[in-house]
Order: C-alpha cells, then structure tokens, then sequence
C-alpha cells in the first residue's frame, strides 16, 4: 500500500492548542516510555484515548502498565531495547497485535542517553600514549536504535489502509540532553 506523497503546508502554529480528541483510538508506538518525556506522552496518548504500547529497558515500564490498565487495557509495555532489532520488531508486532484496531499510527522515537550513561566515546587518552577504542553504545542507541524505529514505523505504516481514520505520524524527539554540546578540547 503506497502512502501519498509529503507535501509541506508550512510551519505549525504552537501558540495553538492541538485537538487531543484526534488521538482516541489511534494506536501509539513510544521508545524510551518508562520515564522523562516518554512517559508523559505514554499517560498524555492513554489519557486522550489512544492505544499506546511503549518500549523501554527500565522494569519501571511494569508499574506504569499496572497503573494505567487499571479500568481498561490502554496501554501494552515491552521490554525494549533500541539497538537490538529482534527488540523492536516485538514492540511492532505487540502494537500491532493488541491494539483495538490492529494498526500503528503514530510512532515516537523518544529512546535516548546522553554521555552521562558513561560512554567512553567521551573519555580523553593520555595524549603520550595509543588512543584507546571507544565504546560507541551513545551511537547505537541514539542514531542505530532510532532509524531502526524509522525503518520500522515505515513497514508497519504500509501495512494498513489509507483512510482519514487511519493516518500515519512519526516523532523524532531529544530531550535537553539532545541539545547539549559535546566536550570542548583545547589544544596547548
């Protein structure tokens, strides 16, 4: 099923207020959903009357499930983690499977880390000895990880029909960390 073709309608207005209504019954794909800014957007979708399955490698996932399936079955957690592929397609194939409308609708590729998580990419050798390999995990996780959630998301937007009830989003997001410079070095 092919999907039209992108056409750019400008910038949107943020001043206003999106009609949250547009998301009942939609079924939302979140990475990285188990804290930060994934799981505002887990409780905000479920809150509005979306499906949303949500992956991440925290267990605090669990809770949040407990919690918001509560009344109803809203929300699906899977232990998730980007960089493996297997991972993801089991996030898809869960969404896909258990939401109401056995769709994807939206996708958010809200996973990340920041240099904080300790990666050795970050770490300066002693400039009198060899250079040490650098461990790349922030690369696999924050670009290899979400084009796996791209290449996906696209896959599984393919599979359903077009139709107004029916369209296709996909989100990209950073948090503050995204915006963060990396480490300046001087050179003496």
């Amino acid at each position: 099923m092919s999907i039209p073709r992108y056409s750019y309608t400008g910038p949107v207005d943020h001043t206003i207020k999106p009609d949250l209504s547009k998301a009942k019954g939609k079924s939302v794909i979140i990475t990285g959903g188990a804290n930060g800014m994934g799981e505002r957007f887990v409780r905000d979708f479920a809150e509005a009357g979306a499906f949303v399955t949500f992956g991440d490698m925290s267990k605090r996932g669990i809770e949040i499930e407990k919690q918001l399936n509560a009344d109803s079955k809203r929300v699906a957690f899977v232990e998730c983690d980007i960089r493996d592929w297997d991972s993801q397609i089991r996030l898809f194939e869960t969404a896909k499977s258990q939401s109401p409308n056995n769709s994807v609708d939206v996708v958010i590729a809200n996973a990340g880390i920041s240099r904080s998580s300790g990666d050795s990419l970050w770490t300066l050798d002693d400039a009198n000895s060899a250079p040490t390999k650098p461990d790349l995990n922030i690369v696999n996780v924050n670009l290899t990880g979400t084009f796996y959630t791209w290449k996906l998301a696209v896959h599984y937007f393919r599979k359903q029909a077009l139709g107004e009830e029916r369209d296709r989003c996909f989100i990209i997001t950073g948090s503050m960390v995204a915006w963060i410079d990396s480490p300046v070095w001087l050179i003496l």
